[in-house]
């Protein structure tokens, strides 16, 4: 089974929420919304904006996604991941947007930035609350993103490239301290609800490992919620298990 068919699967099947992040607002993503949103997005990936789509491209395609931290950044990078696509999340400075040139696609929320890029495909992404497509109009040559993934399919349509990686490589492209995170997580021995109290929103790589043994994650933004505010939104989310200082300290809630 290909990773990416793995992980809609376990996504898919997790009919609880598998993500919760307070920034300068709530967000919540259960198994199943993770499912559809990939899927859409490697679908978009494998047809409309692959650089293959007639053929004869031997070149590894390479996404640059520019989002804020968060579900939507994640998602982007795990279905390129999974679909075989290189991928860089780097912020591209306006002053020199020459490296975006040599990108097939890049995700965005400043139109700044999109107008400046040299991308095959430039796509502008709005991460407001609940939106279904970029507000306001697009300059020519520039594609609403989430207007394209509405257009495909919930189910995975597509196959990976040869270069996709297998999902236990992907998920070992962890750090030390991600990976002490989730061995602390396994050792209470049982599908945990972390909670995460950090300036860094974890890696992709970290938080499919999670997901994918079945546990959830709580993500409180740092420059939003002072310590004590977030220990109480942790209490309320029926968190097990903390982590602060960047990831460097777990411990089990009582």
């Amino acid at each position: 089974m290909q990773a990416i068919s793995h992980f809609l699967s376990v996504t898919q099947n997790a009919n609880r929420p598998i993500l919760t992040h307070y920034h300068s607002f709530r967000d919540e993503i259960s198994g199943p919304v993770a499912a559809r949103w990939v899927a859409k997005m490697a679908n978009l990936l494998a047809s409309d904006l692959s650089p293959d789509l007639f053929g004869g491209d031997e070149n590894t395609p390479r996404i640059l996604i520019n989002l804020p931290a968060g579900w939507q950044s994640t998602f982007w990078q795990v279905s390129a991941n999974f679909m075989g696509w290189e991928t860089r999340t780097d912020t591209i400075s306006q002053d020199s947007p020459s490296i975006t040139f040599s990108f097939d696609v890049y995700v965005c929320d400043d139109l700044a930035a999109l107008e400046a890029s040299t991308a095959a495909w430039r796509l502008a992404h709005s991460t407001a609350p609940l939106a279904m497509r970029w507000r306001g109009s697009l300059p020519a040559g520039i594609l609403d993103a989430l207007a394209e993934l509405m257009a495909q399919s919930d189910q995975f349509e597509y196959e990976a490239l040869e270069s996709a990686p297998a999902l236990d490589d992907y998920i070992a492209q962890v750090d030390a301290d991600e990976d002490a995170l989730f061995n602390a997580a396994s050792a209470l021995g049982m599908p945990t609800r972390l909670g995460l109290y950090t300036e860094n929103f974890p890696s992709a790589p970290l938080l499919t490992r999670l997901w994918m043994d079945g546990h959830s994650v709580v993500v409180v933004d740092k420059s939003h919620y002072g310590a004590q505010k977030a220990q109480e939104i942790f209490a309320s989310e029926k968190v097990q298990l903390t982590v602060d200082e960047e990831l460097k300290a777990p411990h089990a809630r009582g």
